[in-house]
């Protein structure tokens, strides 16, 4: 990342004088990307996390002994109860099976599994407060992944991938971005070393193996449903005055197990989730990795999003839970619903303002994913019986 005529923000940020050209450069180039997966076979989708698994109505409750130092906007009073909408995703910007079964070039006929990422967007209803964007809904969004670090580390590094699959588009139908590791080769010694942490990063995503088997290691075990893996907000946010954090989600009760022949179902993780869903309540911890200002090296532990947290040192702490009552996710209305909700980062309070160069690009291209996508937002209601707070109006028819 380049650092000329960097400046250091009061939010405890170091913000490259080019960034802004290539945060418009990444936003052309997602219009691109869309225009050419939908525009001949509408609806649009989002840039990233296309893929449903379902949408939830949840209850979000404040902890009634949380931590007087952890008391910041959303977790401000103790024991506060909002309705909360969840939507569980793939993170690939396609829509394909949930795992998909390759050839194994060390033994032909066997296959291998690779997974993918997964995604957890939580929208918490009628926050209140202060806004940190100018007449966004009255929401705090949560957009978590599962695993804790993200793949791609900065605005310049997306550049680079979107670059690669806006190229790989009139020929590849999986908008394989190989070029972007030609970076691996790079002269420059800081971009190489991020391409090697993106590679390392995507070998863990699509891992099947944990330890003590050989590496590179998936960062949790495959989960048997959306509802088993923890989640995390990889990029970090302010936390009150001197401090930062990252979120995150961790089941209370995870199912645990071997997939077998699960994965021949493309779509096993929603036929798991509804599964589950159609009796048992579920229930979330949501956690919070605090740091004090002075402890972070502002390059790589707030606009790198590739750099781990170490958890024995910044330990995750529970704030609030997250309760799901057993549902039909399957509801026509629920799922019209699901697909037209909007996420963003910046959905949020003042308080808890997205930090970092992957947060700051955010911004733009989830906006632009959801105007291609036509996601006008109105006042949110609580409906647990068929549609989903906060709804947007439904589409004719950013990454989330």
């Amino acid at each position: 990342m380049s650092t000329s005529k960097a400046s250091v923000s009061a939010s405890s940020e170091s913000i490259p004088a080019d960034e802004a050209a290539q945060i418009a450069a990444v936003v052309d180039l997602t219009d691109k990307q869309l225009q050419h997966r939908y525009a001949t076979k509408l609806p649009f989708l989002r840039g990233v996390h296309a893929k449903d698994h379902g949408c939830v109505e949840a209850t979000f409750s404040v902890g009634m002994d949380i931590p007087p130092e952890y008391r910041v906007g959303l977790f401000a009073q103790p024991g506060r109860q909002f309705p909360a909408t969840i939507r569980f995703s793939n993170a690939a910007p396609l829509v394909r099976p949930d795992s998909l079964l390759r050839d194994n070039p060390g033994a032909p006929g066997a296959k291998l599994i690779e997974h993918g990422s997964r995604g957890m967007a939580v929208k918490v209803h009628g926050v209140g407060g202060a806004r940190l964007v100018r007449d966004s809904e009255d929401t705090q969004d949560f957009l978590m992944i599962n695993q804790p670090v993200f793949a791609f580390a900065n605005a310049e590094d997306y550049k680079a991938l979107s670059e690669a699959i806006v190229l790989s588009q009139p020929i590849d139908p999986e908008e394989t971005p190989t070029s972007f590791f030609a970076r691996l080769k790079s002269p420059d010694p800081k971009i190489r070393a991020r391409t090697a942490a993106t590679a390392g990063i995507i070998g863990c995503i699509k891992s099947n193996s944990v330890p003590p088997l050989p590496p590179p290691h998936a960062f949790q075990p495959p989960p048997l449903s959306p509802l088993d893996n923890r989640y995390f907000s990889a990029a970090p946010f302010s936390f009150g005055e001197g401090w930062v954090a990252k979120f995150g989600a961790k089941p209370v009760a995870p199912a645990s197990g071997d997939l077998g022949n699960a994965v021949s179902d493309k779509d096993y993780l929603r036929t798991a989730l509804n599964k589950r869903l159609t009796a048992d309540q579920i229930v979330f911890e949501f956690q919070v990795q605090r740091r004090s200002v002075e402890t972070l090296d502002i390059e790589n532990d707030i606009e790198n999003a590739c750099t781990l947290w170490d958890e024995s040192t910044h330990p995750f702490v529970t704030v609030a839970t997250i309760t799901i009552p057993p549902q039909d996710i399957n509801a026509p209305t629920r799922v019209a619903a699901c697909e037209a909700l909007a996420f963003s980062p910046w959905h949020g309070l003042a308080e808890h303002r997205p930090l970092g160069s992957i947060n700051r690009l955010r911004r733009a291209v989830y906006e632009k994913s959801a105007a291609l996508r036509g996601c006008p937002v109105v006042p949110p209601s609580h409906d647990p019986d068929g549609g989903l707070s906060g709804d947007a109006i439904p589409e004719p028819s950013s990454p989330s």
